[in-house]
């Protein structure tokens, strides 16, 4: 079997640095890494960065992946013809905020376009796969188990425009590039690291540990979070780009029906570290309300209320969805770890931070 030489963009961000290090860890393939960076050797330095906060940055690690530099919505970048040697391609590139609209338009429908039909040109491409989000399937209700095939759809609203910008990029995917070897992956939400916890990044966590400090909900305890370590999505999107065949086109990198867990398991499982704190248990509130309440802010740590408040009310609007995960098992892939059963290592790997802290550095 010939080795495979993958085209890796976003590797430098959270989800990609993990997935980079399993794909170099696990697997014999020549990898180049499209990276922004003004020299080859600013971007090898970014990668190195990147691969050591899963404690895979040594230099021989480093030293295998080929950097070219680059972005994608740069016309230049997609002509330099290095990238032609690809056989499959990981799009992971993506701007994540969720305050700028045409940032996050350029980069996550302009540049994947560019990018993918640029590599509709390359002469050896088995795979392309293209990481989305579970969330794509915007504002639809709460409580639901949604299928792979159920969304994105047109004319769905969505809470922010990351969101938006995934969905529209899959449907222009698939609408503009059919001969393209197209395969979309969706992961749901990502906290944190099965063994490492939030030590590479606290992306997410601090909205949770918030929410369990401010000991407020605007749902039911029974709802259900579909939350994955980044280490698991990034051992499935390995299997994902290399399996030689696949049943399907989509596929949710997510917690699924068995493995997701309901705020009275969540809360639980914080107790566990802080205490069961019986006199002070959680209440359903009207978010107004959650909001107008600024002296509980305190316990979150010293930091600006307001931009504290504005980050609450966009995460606590996110609807409680549960990510159907059937196909991804079916390609044994094995089940993913519980959020609650890693939820002490999140605590502990690092320490010491408050909730302020962690939502600044939130990648």
């Amino acid at each position: 079997m010939t080795t495979p030489t993958v085209l890796i963009t976003g590797a430098t961000g959270f989800l990609g640095g993990a997935t980079l290090a399993q794909l170099l860890r696990a697997h014999d393939c020549r990898v180049i890494a499209l990276v922004r960076a003004s020299s080859e050797a600013e971007g090898r330095a970014r990668v190195m960065r990147s691969l050591a906060r899963f404690e895979s940055g040594d230099v021989r690690a480093v030293a295998a992946v080929e950097v070219v530099c680059g972005d994608i919505t740069e016309p230049a970048t997609l002509e330099i013809s290095r990238i032609d040697a690809a056989t499959h391609v990981l799009h992971l590139a993506a701007n994540t905020s969720f305050r700028s609209v045409r940032g996050v338009r350029r980069t996550n429908i302009l540049g994947t376009m560019t990018f993918a039909h640029r590599m509709r040109r390359a002469p050896r491409i088995d795979r392309f796969l293209h990481v989305g989000t579970a969330f794509s399937c915007g504002l639809i209700g709460t409580g639901i188990v949604v299928g792979e095939d159920d969304y994105p759809r047109e004319g769905i609203r969505h809470l922010v425009e990351y969101t938006n910008s995934k969905a529209e990029a899959e449907i222009l995917l698939e609408n503009t590039a059919p001969e393209l070897p197209l395969v979309i992956a969706r992961p749901s939400i990502v906290i944190g690291h099965s063994r490492l916890g939030t030590a590479p990044s606290a992306s997410i966590f601090w909205y949770y540990r918030a929410v369990d400090l401010l000991r407020r909900v605007t749902w039911p305890m029974e709802a259900r979070e579909d939350i994955v370590p980044v280490d698991y999505v990034a051992q499935a999107l390995v299997m994902l780009l290399l399996k030689p065949q696949l049943a399907h086109r989509r596929y949710h990198v997510s917690a699924g029906p068995a493995a997701a867990c309901s705020w009275h398991e969540i809360a639980a499982a914080f107790a566990r570290h802080h205490g069961a704190r019986e006199d002070d248990p959680y209440r359903k509130m009207d978010l107004e309300e959650i909001l107008r309440d600024r002296k509980r802010f305190t316990r979150l740590g010293e930091g600006e209320e307001e931009q504290m408040a504005m980050a609450l009310g966009l995460y606590y609007r996110f609807p409680n969805l549960v990510f159907d995960n059937a196909r991804l098992l079916r390609e044994s892939v094995p089940p993913p770890p519980r959020f609650v059963d890693y939820v002490d290592l999140c605590m502990t790997r690092p320490g010491g931070r408050t909730v302020f802290e962690q939502m600044n550095d939130d990648d």
